[in-house]
């Protein structure tokens, strides 16, 4: 009796353990199946975009520097992406609002927004729930800036010329189906724009202003994707 008894206890574990693995192995395959059958998608965002500030000198007064930041602005896009087995190659667009920049003074010193259009290549990780994402990228921005009424006064002008940009970003997405997920993503872009313009300087009249101004910001984005 104990032998039987023994006998249909590894019968029994042996045929949980093949059930158990089989299963697994199912999950697995949807998983390959569901990852595999993505060609393309095409996403919409909206989010959050916080520039650096910097420090820049003053051009009257040598060695009087000034502490400049920027306002945080409101940003939404589209990305199209196609899809190939863990990677996507992004083509996306974005609109970043016009905000304020000011001083340590808070003195209004100009506005500025922007429109970049950025290629990048995410990797994604095999996950069970989630998918989680690094990518990067590089780009191109269109900038529009205007300085304040506080700066023509005092006989100033300057403007961004447009500009290149890199980017490093990371992400989650959530599969509702096998036609949307949602995300949610941070991005950091590291890029400089070049500033000319013209000052009224009051022993050597007017003078040319060349200069660089920082665009490097941190956005934070959510959005759906939409997979055909």
């Amino acid at each position: 009796m104990n032998k039987i008894i023994a006998t249909g206890a590894a019968l029994l574990v042996a045929g949980t353990t093949q059930l158990a693995h089989a299963d697994n192995h199912k999950v697995r395959q949807e998983k390959g199946q569901h990852t595999a059958s993505r060609d393309w998608a095409i996403s919409g965002y909206i989010g959050m975009v916080d520039f650096d500030g910097e420090e820049k000198p003053d051009p009257f007064r040598p060695g009087v520097t000034h502490e400049m930041e920027s306002e945080t602005a409101v940003n939404f896009g589209i990305i199209l992406s196609k899809y190939y087995n863990d990677f996507s190659f992004n083509l996306g667009i974005e609109y970043i609002q016009e905000v304020e920049i000011t001083d340590e003074e808070d003195h209004v010193l100009a506005e500025h927004s922007h429109i970049p259009i950025s290629l990048g290549v995410n990797y994604y990780f095999d996950t069970s729930i989630v998918d989680p994402y690094i990518g990067a990228g590089i780009g191109y921005s269109f900038n529009d800036s205007t300085v304040s009424e506080f700066i023509s006064n005092q006989g100033m002008s300057a403007e961004h010329d447009h500009s290149m940009f890199y980017y490093l970003t990371a992400g989650v997405e959530y599969p509702v189906n096998d036609c949307y997920a949602l995300f949610l993503a941070g991005r950091y872009t590291m890029g400089d724009a070049d500033m000319t313009g013209n000052a009224m300087h009051p022993v050597h009249g007017q003078v040319q202003i060349e200069d660089e101004g920082s665009l490097d910001r941190y956005e934070v984005n959510v959005g759906v994707k939409y997979f055909f």
